[in-house]
């Protein structure tokens, strides 16, 4: 029996994410640094996978505080992770609330509502942030998760490449530093498209790193993006946005990075950019 081209190249994605597995795993018992703060806040509207998410990232060695906000009902069990409900405002809108109950934290980590992480995910993640100086990053996505941007797709045998640009979503990591730059999000943005690529400016601007984690790839598969609201009117929208503020051309999204890593150097002075007295909060 004669396989498709289409079936051929799924065999291959497949081997490609078992591969990438392993080489992820050898990393995971990374950890170097000291325990940080951390503070998570994300919008949902059902309890999975979202609570399997959270209980992810408490297995990390991290202190979190989470704060995440409901578009219906607080669902069972979530009530103490849960800052607000019935919120009917878009998403960096209702985000900038539950920042701002936040304390004072090191990282900020932003998360949808439909995404599944690996085992190990946030102390992979700020390990690799830390040293590798990114102030602002998202793991990658795996290869059968719905990207929006080929920067965000994994490569394969990648443990983190330095890019000009990180997305919006599903999975951000803010450090403090890079928080006072972004933070609060724009008042009158719903939907949240082409803030990307301002903060890709603001970054630059500022001599700030950012990048892509390869070794901590996600899955976002579940909806398709722009599944829940509209896609023309959040394309205008990010448009309109764009005309009003600097920001860099969407070609930066296109790209596979500007430098990939295969190994990780060992830890210098990341570490110094935490400043107790900085917040990861809107003011």
């Amino acid at each position: 029996m004669r396989t498709s081209g289409f079936g051929i190249r799924r065999a291959g994605r497949r081997a490609a994410e078992v591969l990438d597995g392993v080489y992820a795993r050898s990393f995971r018992a990374i950890r170097t640094g000291p325990r940080r703060s951390v503070g998570v806040v994300g919008i949902y509207r059902e309890a999975e996978p979202i609570r399997s998410a959270i209980d992810q990232l408490r297995a990390s060695r991290h202190d979190l505080t989470v704060n995440v906000g409901a578009m219906g009902d607080i669902p069972a069990g979530m009530a103490s992770d849960t800052g607000a409900d019935h919120l009917t405002a878009g998403k960096f809108q209702n985000l900038n609330v539950l920042v701002r109950d936040l304390p004072a934290v090191d990282w900020l980590v932003i998360i949808d509502d439909d995404v599944v992480l690996p085992a190990g995910f946030l102390d992979l993640a700020i390990e690799v942030c830390e040293r590798l100086d990114f102030a602002l990053a998202q793991p990658a996505q795996t290869r059968f998760s719905n990207a929006n941007w080929i920067v965000a797709k994994r490569r394969l045998l990648s443990v983190a490449r330095r890019t000009r640009f990180v997305e919006i979503g599903p999975v951000t990591l803010i450090r403090a530093d890079a928080a006072e730059l972004l933070l609060p999000f724009p008042a009158d943005l719903r939907w949240g498209w082409g803030l990307d690529f301002q903060w890709a400016h603001l970054m630059e601007h500022a001599g700030l790193r950012m990048g892509v984690i390869d070794a901590a790839a996600v899955v976002h598969a579940s909806r398709k993006v722009a599944s829940t609201y509209s896609w023309d009117a959040a394309q205008e929208e990010g448009r309109e946005y764009l005309r009003g503020v600097d920001h860099l051309p969407n070609d930066v999204a296109m790209s596979r990075g500007l430098r990939t890593y295969r190994v990780l150097p060992r830890r210098r002075g990341a570490s110094a950019r935490l400043d107790p007295e900085r917040t990861a909060r809107s003011t």
